[in-house]
């Protein structure tokens, strides 16, 4: 019991800002404008208990001295115990206010004489001339008074005291909420490329601060061209986590120049160990070199759609393949299509197709397959622009959205 008083006593303490707190101590004043004003408005409360135990004496400044006085007084207070300054221009004008106050409750209270305030109160009274008032109604108002007094004076300090634990935890959040987003937009930033014989054009939209999808170019020094789109299981910081791993997993192991079923199979044995039990990795990967053949493989990705400028249609590239992480151990294998210069390659996730209207109905791949095949002739951003669009105008976004794009260059 007496360690729960304690800490709660403690708890009070620490609520009021004071020059002991860093943050406090370095908060510039145009930043306590509000602070001030709430401590200001709050404690003008005890001046108007103050002038209603003064009720039976005439009122100063019509009721307004008190209320001002307490109010300018607890921010000067305030200011005086955060900035470290002495109150010195507070400590004549508290105690000779103090005094006067003191003097007219107890005069007004001089009545109460039955009640055993008759010995103090009684000397006082006789510099101060009170209006009649019933016992009944000034015991009832005195009762309130101080009742209001202490509620007032409690409340603000246990207010001040979750203000000051949720602060901080929101403060923190918010830090951990922009780092997140800001490595978001460092492992998977926007897609813009142009080569002799490629076109690249890549947004990825997260559906939090952290998403878990992943677009990738890598375009080596003989004009060959790797792109990859990737989806982790979930969506928010852990998936961003293991995002940022297959990230560097797959980067490292180009290093090495290895083959995409190679890198696959690389990736499936490094994800299990750095990864929970239920998360795995999506991944469609596609390979460009100076052949005609473009080489791809999928994990459990969705078909890569290919708009096939000759004949002026889509196909869907699909494979039967593990997710990465999922069954440790599995092969991968690879397989390729014939390209020809205009035709265009699109790669995306999940995030986009199973985007639900009012009808519950999917956007799916087929409208995905009209609208490449109208707008191919457009640019890659102007294509991308008017996918999201319709996507967006389908339905709200639940999970998050990439689109990767490439075009043979005639």
């Amino acid at each position: 019991m007496r360690r729960s008083l304690q800490k709660w006593r403690l708890t009070l303490r620490s609520a009021f800002p004071s020059a002991s707190n860093p943050y406090w101590r370095a908060l510039p004043f145009r930043r306590m404008k509000r602070l001030l004003a709430g401590v200001f408005f709050t404690t003008a409360v005890v001046g108007f208990v103050a002038d209603l135990l003064q009720l039976n004496v005439q009122p100063l400044g019509r009721g307004f001295f008190w209320p001002l006085f307490f109010g300018t007084a607890s921010v000067g207070i305030l200011v005086s115990n955060v900035k470290r300054v002495r109150p010195v221009f507070l400590i004549l004008p508290l105690v000779v206010l103090a005094a006067y106050t003191f003097i007219r409750i107890a005069g007004g209270l001089s009545e109460l004489g039955g009640q055993g305030l008759g010995w103090l109160t009684y000397p006082i009274s006789l510099s101060v001339t009170p209006w009649p008032i019933p016992h009944a109604l000034k015991v009832r108002i005195l009762f309130d008074a101080i009742g209001i007094f202490i509620s007032v004076g409690l409340g603000y300090r246990l207010l001040l005291s979750f203000v000051s634990k949720e602060g901080l935890a929101n403060v923190r959040m918010e830090t951990e909420l922009s780092l997140a987003h800001g490595i978001q937009a460092t492992l998977v930033p926007d897609l813009s490329l142009q080569t002799a014989r490629f076109e690249v054009y890549g947004k990825s939209i997260p559906s939090t601060e952290m998403g878990g999808d992943l677009i990738d170019i890598i375009e080596n020094g003989d004009g060959h061209l790797l792109a990859y789109i990737g989806d982790i299981s979930g969506h928010g910081l852990a998936a961003g986590q293991l995002m940022g791993m297959l990230k560097t997993a797959l980067r490292v192991s180009l290093q090495f120049q290895q083959q995409p079923a190679a890198l696959l199979e690389s990736a499936d044995r490094v994800l299990p160990a750095v990864k929970e039990p239920d998360m795995y990795a999506t991944l469609a990967l596609l390979r460009l070199d100076g052949s005609t053949q473009a080489e791809y493989a999928l994990a459990g990705h969705l078909p890569i759609l290919h708009y096939r400028h000759g004949s002026r249609d889509t196909a869907r590239l699909s494979m039967e393949q593990f997710p990465l992480g999922l069954i440790p151990g599995g092969g991968y294998a690879t397989q390729r299509v014939r390209y020809s210069p205009g035709d265009i390659f699109l790669l995306l996730t999940d995030g986009i197709t199973d985007v639900m209207n009012e009808r519950n109905e999917e956007f799916g791949l087929t409208r995905l397959e009209q609208l490449l095949s109208q707008h191919a002739a457009q640019g890659l951003s102007k294509i991308w622009d008017v996918i999201m669009e319709e996507v967006k105008q389908h339905g709200a976004q639940q999970d998050d959205q990439s689109l990767l794009l490439l075009r043979i260059r005639p």
